[in-house]
């Protein structure tokens, strides 16, 4: 008999990451509880280019939908949550958000009141120490937490060592992604198909195309990578999304005839950009303030890129080079001249992106999340 597990996260209003629960759904009765459909704007595209119910037949797991209130994604509760806690008996119950965010600790008071003999885990992306009075109080939630959750899933490998300073055994920790990726739709393509994807998007058929996709935002290492193509010469650099840069790279292009910005699209549409371009890189830089204090936790377009066998690039910001896993394609975050260095090392040679692509195959998979999840828990439940 599988255990019951109730999984708690908004990443699963996305249609894209629910294959993710098809997968897990093979290990434990599975209830996820996620957002209603909402109507916002994400990466400047409306939220229901995102979140539809088209894979509802399909579901080998309960699906439950309940309201948000609250602004931010750590700052919301989810009205309706006892009644599903009183719904049935749970082993597991798992909540996927930062160690300070509410709906952590909504759930975790409702679990103590109506699912006593069940496990408690969280899964945080959390990987940097924050400075100053706000250092001091999340050191207070992180210990408080400690004391009140029996396992912990993170995302990287600093998140990981956080929560064991704060207290938590090695052995009640995995690291582990929260989401793997689908091979039906990200895979590499043919010298012809990859000619008739880059025609469809106004992109040149047969340069060397550099690419990123994602926010549009400083810290990503845009700039980076203009002034890397810049010293390269001869290369066509594509930008897809949204974000505070973007009128800047407007005004890039006016003088460099050969960067491209497309506009943001929906997930499924995200394979056909990444399956064309010779080279992916995510420049990601550290930013340490009292304003905002982040690292790359994962960048899952990481392991997209890779899946499409795509030579994938990345610094040596955060999570980044444990999620690529070769030397080869990591450079020091904010230096150009080292990117262009290295986009010029792997111009000619595809071993990398096979390289890249098996890793990929092996440990990123949607089913292979799983069962490294399932594992683990399962060893959980037997301790």
């Amino acid at each position: 008999m599988r255990p019951g597990l109730l999984l708690i996260s908004h990443a699963y209003a996305a249609l894209e990451n629910r294959k993710k629960l098809q997968a897990l759904a093979s290990h434990f009765d599975l209830v996820c509880v996620t957002s209603t459909i909402e109507q916002r704007i994400i990466l400047g595209r409306p939220s229901s280019d995102f979140d539809n119910d088209s894979d509802a037949a399909s579901r080998s797991y309960q699906l439950i939908r309940l309201p948000r209130h609250g602004g931010s994604d750590t700052t919301f509760r989810y009205a309706g949550l006892a009644t599903v806690m009183r719904s049935r008996h749970f082993d597991v119950i798992l909540v996927e958000n930062e160690p300070w965010a509410v709906i952590c600790w909504q759930t975790r008071f409702w679990k103590s009141l109506l699912q006593r003999h069940a496990i408690f885990g969280e899964f945080t992306w959390e990987n940097v120490e924050r400075p100053g009075w706000k250092g001091f109080l999340l050191a207070q939630i992180y210990r408080a937490m400690t004391a009140t959750t029996d396992f912990i899933i993170a995302g990287n490998q600093a998140a990981a060592k956080l929560v064991q300073r704060r207290g938590f055994r090695s052995n009640n920790v995995l690291v582990a992604p929260q989401l793997g990726v689908d091979l039906t739709n990200h895979q590499p393509a043919s010298p012809a198909e990859c000619r008739e994807l880059r025609k469809v998007q106004d992109l040149p058929e047969d340069a060397f195309l550099i690419g990123y996709c994602g926010r549009l935002t400083e810290e990503k290492g845009l700039k980076e990578l203009l002034q890397a193509c810049d010293k390269l010469g001869n290369v066509h650099l594509a930008f897809l999304g949204s974000g505070k840069l973007e009128p800047w790279l407007k005004e890039q292009s006016q003088s460099r005839p050969w960067l491209h910005l497309l506009p943001p699209r929906p997930h499924f549409e995200i394979p056909n950009f990444l399956r064309c371009l010779d080279v992916f890189v995510l420049g990601s830089k550290p930013v340490h303030t009292m304003q905002l204090c982040w690292e790359e936790q994962f960048g899952h377009v990481l392991i997209e890129a890779m899946a499409c066998g795509v030579t994938t690039l990345g610094s040596s910001s955060g999570a980044i080079p444990e999620v690529i896993g070769h030397n080869e394609a990591i450079f020091p975050h904010g230096d150009a001249r080292a990117l262009a260095e290295r986009i010029r090392h792997v111009m000619n040679d595809s071993t990398l992106a096979q390289n890249q692509l098996a890793h990929t195959r092996t440990l990123y998979t949607h089913d292979a999340v799983a069962a490294q999840w399932a594992t683990f828990i399962q060893q959980q439940l037997a301790a």
